[in-house]
């Protein structure tokens, strides 16, 4: 599982150098594969192991290709999806269409998210943590709510 929240930097040439605690992760599967993402109006990029994007392009499949909105799914999320294998330094190319689309410059946040992580723009990443904290009380409240198996 992608764990933790990490400050790191864009090279001049785009690259990524993969959190040691990720590295594990991606030397198993070794290939990546990297898509838009965008939550309440703030874009950030997807990456997933190949294997985990795999199960995901499966899911989607299995739905109606006739509904609108997994027309608009697939037209947003999975087209963006680009294989970004990482290099011998375990650095991972951003494509300049998916850095231009998050935002990307030389500061970045790097977030596990379990089963895939995320890469912020810093800017971004400041203000949407900004949000969340403010409001982050209603948010314990609607996850106390729910119910949990354990």
């Amino acid at each position: 599982m992608f764990r933790g929240r990490f400050e790191l930097k864009l090279d001049e040439k785009g690259r990524l150098s993969l959190p040691s605690s990720f590295r594990e992760l991606v030397a198993k599967d070794k290939q990546l594969v990297t898509t838009n993402g965008y939550s309440n109006g703030y874009k950030f990029l997807d990456v997933y192991t190949l294997d985990e994007w795999k199960k995901l392009e499966k899911r989607i499949s299995k739905l109606s290709s006739l509904k609108a909105e997994v027309m608009a799914f697939q037209r947003f999320y999975l087209s963006g999806g680009q294989e970004t294998p990482p290099d011998k330094n375990s650095r991972i190319l951003v494509p300049q269409g998916l850095r231009t689309f998050a935002e990307l410059e030389d500061d970045v946040v790097v977030v596990g998210m379990g089963k895939k992580f995320e890469v912020w723009s810093h800017k971004q990443w400041k203000k949407y943590y900004g949000s969340v904290t403010t409001n982050f009380d209603q948010t314990l409240t609607v996850i106390a709510e729910m119910d949990s198996d354990e």
